[in-house]
């Protein structure tokens, strides 16, 4: 009889939830009144995960607004690319257009891009309103394809300013949260230092009852264990 391990330590957070997730719900399918204790731990263990879930999902806000800012980049990127384009244009009415135009771009510049979000996006908004002005609005209706530059830079603006307000608002009711890899040691040390100590135990002292839930929890951890050892052999 095998003893139970113990998680290792450098299982990813959303390993640890999803492996956590599996252990409680093999508990829930058979009925444990007469363990009171036992029922406590999954309690607990129950409401660490729940958090540990929760704070995954703001970890991952936090991902997409990167993503959503990268598309913001190669908007500006784009419509600079394309501006400057038409400033070497044959036609004199197209590139004295393109050099207008560019000249309020630059006025931002594509320095914008490496600034913070704070920073950056007011500008980007600033520069959106100002394309509006009857001259610049005259500049892009005469080179083609600019108009749908700015259409995908505003449209990524907006995009990520919607997503940012709605990380803001969750952020600013949660400000006492731990973070996820916080409320994963929290979790880890649950389980390892109670419920993997105490079914360990109890299984010795009680097989008939304990065994069937034991070996369950075993299979899970080791089979966490060894795909968590495998991705650190290969890397």
């Amino acid at each position: 009889m095998s003893k139970i391990p113990r998680i290792i330590n450098n299982t990813r957070v959303s390993e640890t939830n999803g492996l956590t997730l599996q252990l409680t719900e093999a508990f829930v399918k058979d009925e444990w009144n007469t363990d009171s204790y036992l029922q406590n731990l999954f309690s607990r263990i129950k409401t660490s995960n729940q958090k540990l879930g929760e704070a995954i999902k703001r970890d991952k806000t936090e991902s997409e607004l990167a993503e959503l800012d990268d598309l913001t980049d190669k908007a500006v990127t784009n419509l600079h690319g394309l501006t400057k384009g038409y400033t070497f244009h044959p036609d004199k009415a197209i590139y004295t257009s393109a050099n207008k135009l560019l000249k309020l771009i630059d006025k931002y510049g594509l320095e914008v891009k490496a600034k913070s979000y704070l920073e950056e996006y007011p500008l980007l908004n600033s520069l959106i309103t100002d394309s509006r002005a009857g001259e610049y609005a005259d500049c892009i209706a005469a080179l083609p394809g600019c108009d749908i530059r700015f259409t995908e830079l505003e449209t990524s603006v907006n995009t990520f300013t919607d997503k940012q307000n709605e990380f803001n608002k969750a952020k600013d009711s949660e400000q006492n949260l731990a973070s996820a890899s916080v409320i994963k040691k929290e979790l880890l040390k649950i389980i390892n230092d109670e419920l993997v100590l105490y079914l360990n135990a109890m299984r010795q002292a009680n097989s008939q009852t304990y065994s069937t839930l034991a070996d369950y929890i075993g299979n899970r951890i080791n089979q966490s264990n060894v795909a968590v050892n495998n991705r650190s052999t290969n890397n």
